[in-house]
Protein backbone atom coordinates (compact mmCIF):
# COMPACT_ATOMS: atom_id res chain seq x y z
CA UNK A 1 0.00 0.00 0.00
CA UNK A 2 1.61 3.44 -0.50
CA UNK A 3 2.26 5.73 1.73
CA UNK A 4 2.73 9.94 1.79
CA UNK A 5 5.36 11.17 4.05
CA UNK A 6 5.47 14.85 5.20
CA UNK A 7 8.64 16.56 5.24
CA UNK A 8 9.65 15.62 8.92
CA UNK A 9 9.02 11.73 8.47
CA UNK A 10 11.14 11.44 4.98
CA UNK A 11 13.68 13.86 7.37
CA UNK A 12 13.54 11.46 9.67
CA UNK A 13 13.95 8.43 7.31
CA UNK A 14 17.08 9.44 5.76
CA UNK A 15 19.22 11.32 8.29
CA UNK A 16 21.07 8.26 8.95
CA UNK A 17 21.51 7.43 5.15
CA UNK A 18 24.11 8.70 3.12
CA UNK A 19 23.06 11.47 1.08
CA UNK A 20 24.48 9.78 -2.48
CA UNK A 21 22.60 6.69 -1.15
CA UNK A 22 19.19 9.24 -0.81
CA UNK A 23 19.47 10.21 -4.25
CA UNK A 24 20.08 6.62 -5.71
CA UNK A 25 17.37 5.14 -3.90
CA UNK A 26 15.18 7.87 -5.38
CA UNK A 27 16.03 7.29 -8.73
CA UNK A 28 16.31 3.88 -8.87
CA UNK A 29 12.82 3.67 -7.57
CA UNK A 30 11.39 6.15 -10.27
CA UNK A 31 13.19 4.03 -12.88
CA UNK A 32 11.63 0.59 -11.71
CA UNK A 33 8.55 2.42 -11.20
CA UNK A 34 8.59 3.41 -14.92
CA UNK A 35 8.39 7.22 -14.11
CA UNK A 36 11.52 7.22 -15.69
CA UNK A 37 11.34 5.34 -18.65
CA UNK A 38 14.11 3.45 -20.66
CA UNK A 39 16.07 6.65 -22.76
CA UNK A 40 14.73 9.34 -20.27
CA UNK A 41 17.32 12.10 -20.00
CA UNK A 42 18.07 12.68 -16.34
CA UNK A 43 18.62 16.06 -14.85
CA UNK A 44 22.28 17.25 -15.15
CA UNK A 45 24.48 17.13 -12.27
CA UNK A 46 24.45 20.90 -11.94
CA UNK A 47 20.53 20.70 -11.47
CA UNK A 48 20.76 17.80 -8.98
CA UNK A 49 22.81 19.49 -6.99
CA UNK A 50 20.42 22.20 -6.75
CA UNK A 51 17.29 19.99 -6.32
CA UNK A 52 19.08 17.62 -3.74
CA UNK A 53 21.32 20.39 -2.23
CA UNK A 54 24.46 18.49 -2.08
CA UNK A 55 28.01 18.87 -3.84
CA UNK A 56 28.39 17.45 -6.89
CA UNK A 57 30.43 14.81 -5.73
CA UNK A 58 27.96 13.40 -4.06
CA UNK A 59 25.90 13.67 -6.83
CA UNK A 60 28.60 11.83 -8.92
CA UNK A 61 28.96 9.01 -6.49
CA UNK A 62 25.08 7.82 -6.73
CA UNK A 63 24.99 8.10 -10.66
CA UNK A 64 28.25 6.03 -10.77
CA UNK A 65 26.39 3.68 -8.47
CA UNK A 66 23.46 3.44 -10.51
CA UNK A 67 25.41 3.08 -13.97
CA UNK A 68 27.50 0.26 -12.33
CA UNK A 69 23.89 -1.34 -11.53
CA UNK A 70 22.92 -1.14 -14.97
CA UNK A 71 20.32 1.59 -14.08
CA UNK A 72 21.79 4.35 -16.53
CA UNK A 73 24.59 5.33 -19.03
CA UNK A 74 26.22 8.47 -20.22
CA UNK A 75 26.63 9.85 -23.43
CA UNK A 76 29.89 12.04 -23.11
CA UNK A 77 28.24 15.62 -24.13
CA UNK A 78 24.68 14.76 -24.22
CA UNK A 79 23.96 13.46 -20.79
CA UNK A 80 22.71 10.70 -18.37
CA UNK A 81 20.24 8.12 -19.87
CA UNK A 82 17.80 5.60 -18.99
CA UNK A 83 18.79 2.42 -19.67
CA UNK A 84 16.90 -0.80 -20.14
CA UNK A 85 18.06 -2.70 -17.07
CA UNK A 86 19.71 -6.34 -17.22
CA UNK A 87 20.16 -7.98 -13.70
CA UNK A 88 23.96 -6.81 -12.34
CA UNK A 89 26.12 -9.23 -10.47
CA UNK A 90 27.82 -7.46 -7.17
CA UNK A 91 30.78 -8.90 -5.57
CA UNK A 92 30.46 -8.83 -1.84
CA UNK A 93 33.83 -9.92 -1.35
CA UNK A 94 33.47 -8.04 1.36
CA UNK A 95 30.27 -7.76 3.28
CA UNK A 96 29.49 -7.06 6.65
CA UNK A 97 26.74 -8.36 9.38
CA UNK A 98 24.14 -6.49 11.16
CA UNK A 99 26.35 -7.06 14.71
CA UNK A 100 29.48 -5.50 12.35
CA UNK A 101 27.22 -2.72 11.47
CA UNK A 102 26.46 -2.23 14.89
CA UNK A 103 29.63 -2.25 16.40
CA UNK A 104 31.18 0.20 13.55
CA UNK A 105 29.20 3.01 15.53
CA UNK A 106 30.47 2.38 18.76
CA UNK A 107 27.51 0.51 19.77
CA UNK A 108 26.95 -2.82 21.34
CA UNK A 109 24.92 -5.33 19.00
CA UNK A 110 23.14 -8.14 20.49
CA UNK A 111 20.48 -10.52 18.45
CA UNK A 112 16.73 -11.94 19.49
CA UNK A 113 15.58 -14.53 17.77
CA UNK A 114 11.88 -14.72 16.75
CA UNK A 115 11.56 -17.56 14.72
CA UNK A 116 13.86 -19.91 13.14
CA UNK A 117 12.54 -23.43 11.43
CA UNK A 118 11.64 -25.11 8.45
CA UNK A 119 7.96 -24.01 7.22
CA UNK A 120 6.75 -24.38 3.84
CA UNK A 121 6.92 -21.21 1.35
CA UNK A 122 4.21 -19.18 -0.32
CA UNK A 123 3.90 -18.74 -3.99
CA UNK A 124 6.45 -15.21 -3.35
CA UNK A 125 9.15 -16.96 -1.89
CA UNK A 126 9.12 -19.91 -4.15
CA UNK A 127 9.29 -17.07 -7.28
CA UNK A 128 12.19 -15.41 -5.61
CA UNK A 129 14.23 -18.98 -4.44
CA UNK A 130 13.11 -21.03 -7.96
CA UNK A 131 11.38 -23.18 -6.06
CA UNK A 132 7.40 -24.40 -6.05
CA UNK A 133 5.20 -23.63 -3.66
CA UNK A 134 4.89 -25.24 -0.52
CA UNK A 135 8.28 -26.17 -0.70
CA UNK A 136 11.14 -26.28 3.00
CA UNK A 137 12.61 -23.10 2.89
CA UNK A 138 14.69 -22.03 6.75
CA UNK A 139 13.00 -19.06 7.66
CA UNK A 140 15.18 -16.89 10.07
CA UNK A 141 13.33 -14.47 12.07
CA UNK A 142 15.71 -12.08 14.50
CA UNK A 143 15.75 -8.42 15.73
CA UNK A 144 19.29 -6.48 16.18
CA UNK A 145 19.96 -4.35 19.19
CA UNK A 146 22.08 -1.83 19.81
CA UNK A 147 23.28 -0.67 23.10
CA UNK A 148 19.36 -2.16 24.13
CA UNK A 149 18.03 -0.78 21.57
CA UNK A 150 15.75 -2.51 18.83
CA UNK A 151 17.68 -1.38 15.12
CA UNK A 152 16.93 -3.92 12.74
CA UNK A 153 14.60 -6.02 11.93
CA UNK A 154 15.28 -8.94 10.10
CA UNK A 155 13.49 -11.70 7.98
CA UNK A 156 15.30 -14.34 6.02
CA UNK A 157 14.22 -17.37 3.61
CA UNK A 158 16.69 -19.71 2.91
CA UNK A 159 16.74 -22.52 0.50
CA UNK A 160 16.59 -25.87 1.68
CA UNK A 161 16.96 -27.98 -1.18
CA UNK A 162 20.56 -26.62 -1.49
CA UNK A 163 21.49 -26.40 2.46
CA UNK A 164 20.82 -30.01 3.55
CA UNK A 165 20.22 -29.87 7.60
CA UNK A 166 20.55 -26.15 7.70
CA UNK A 167 17.66 -26.15 9.88
CA UNK A 168 19.91 -27.88 12.97
CA UNK A 169 22.64 -25.35 12.85
CA UNK A 170 21.72 -22.71 15.91
CA UNK A 171 22.36 -19.08 14.19
CA UNK A 172 21.89 -17.26 17.45
CA UNK A 173 26.21 -16.96 17.28
CA UNK A 174 27.07 -17.94 14.11
CA UNK A 175 27.88 -16.34 11.01
CA UNK A 176 25.77 -17.22 8.25
CA UNK A 177 28.16 -16.03 5.21
CA UNK A 178 30.87 -18.65 7.12
CA UNK A 179 28.19 -20.87 7.60
CA UNK A 180 27.49 -20.96 4.20
CA UNK A 181 30.77 -20.41 2.52
CA UNK A 182 32.61 -23.43 5.34
CA UNK A 183 29.33 -26.20 5.61
CA UNK A 184 28.04 -25.98 1.89
CA UNK A 185 30.63 -24.42 -0.10
CA UNK A 186 28.91 -21.40 -1.21
CA UNK A 187 30.05 -17.94 -1.63
CA UNK A 188 27.70 -15.34 -2.21
CA UNK A 189 28.83 -12.79 -4.70
CA UNK A 190 25.22 -11.77 -6.48
CA UNK A 191 22.45 -9.36 -5.29
CA UNK A 192 19.41 -7.81 -6.43
CA UNK A 193 18.66 -5.10 -3.50
CA UNK A 194 15.95 -2.87 -3.51
CA UNK A 195 15.55 -0.14 -0.87
CA UNK A 196 12.26 1.97 0.10
CA UNK A 197 10.62 3.73 2.62
CA UNK A 198 7.36 2.66 4.45
CA UNK A 199 5.86 2.44 7.76
CA UNK A 200 5.74 0.45 10.35
CA UNK A 201 2.72 -1.36 11.43
CA UNK A 202 1.38 -2.74 14.18
CA UNK A 203 3.51 -5.99 14.45
CA UNK A 204 7.30 -4.25 13.94
CA UNK A 205 6.22 -1.08 16.20
CA UNK A 206 6.09 -3.27 18.49
CA UNK A 207 9.00 -5.51 17.51
CA UNK A 208 11.51 -2.16 17.17
CA UNK A 209 9.64 0.08 19.98
CA UNK A 210 8.35 2.51 17.45
CA UNK A 211 4.98 4.51 16.98
CA UNK A 212 2.53 3.40 14.92
CA UNK A 213 2.80 4.30 11.04
CA UNK A 214 6.94 5.41 11.79
CA UNK A 215 9.01 5.54 8.73
CA UNK A 216 11.17 2.69 7.79
CA UNK A 217 14.36 1.79 5.33
CA UNK A 218 12.89 -1.47 3.70
CA UNK A 219 15.87 -3.19 2.21
CA UNK A 220 15.13 -6.68 0.19
CA UNK A 221 17.45 -8.20 -1.58
CA UNK A 222 18.12 -11.69 -2.89
CA UNK A 223 21.43 -13.71 -2.63
CA UNK A 224 22.63 -16.03 -4.31
CA UNK A 225 25.81 -18.03 -5.15
CA UNK A 226 28.33 -20.78 -7.31
CA UNK A 227 28.54 -24.39 -7.21
CA UNK A 228 30.34 -26.31 -9.85
CA UNK A 229 29.87 -23.06 -12.11
CA UNK A 230 26.10 -23.14 -11.34
CA UNK A 231 24.56 -20.36 -9.94
CA UNK A 232 22.16 -20.61 -7.10
CA UNK A 233 19.43 -18.83 -5.47
CA UNK A 234 20.35 -18.94 -1.80
CA UNK A 235 18.60 -16.78 0.72
CA UNK A 236 15.77 -14.00 0.17
CA UNK A 237 15.09 -11.62 2.97
CA UNK A 238 13.68 -8.29 4.30
CA UNK A 239 15.31 -5.68 6.81
CA UNK A 240 13.52 -2.90 8.24
CA UNK A 241 15.68 -0.28 9.51
CA UNK A 242 14.95 2.31 11.91
CA UNK A 243 17.27 4.78 10.63
CA UNK A 244 16.98 7.33 13.45
CA UNK A 245 18.67 5.12 15.44
CA UNK A 246 20.68 3.61 12.93
CA UNK A 247 23.03 4.11 9.88
CA UNK A 248 22.23 2.14 6.84
CA UNK A 249 25.59 0.75 4.93
CA UNK A 250 24.89 -0.67 1.58
CA UNK A 251 28.07 -3.60 2.38
CA UNK A 252 25.09 -5.27 4.67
Amino acid sequence: MNHMFSEEQISTLVQNIPKYMYIKIELANRIKSGELEVGAKLFTEKEMCDQYGCSRLTVRKALEELTREGYIYKIQGKGTFVKERTPQKQNFSVITSCSTLIRSQNMTPTKKILFEGLVPCNAEIAQRLGLAEGDPVLEYTRVYFANGTPVIYGRSYFNASVLPGIERFNLQNQSIIALLKEKYDLEIHCSNRELRAVVSDDTTSSLLSTPNHFPLLQVTDLKTGTRQNQEIPIEYYTFLYVTERIRYSPEI
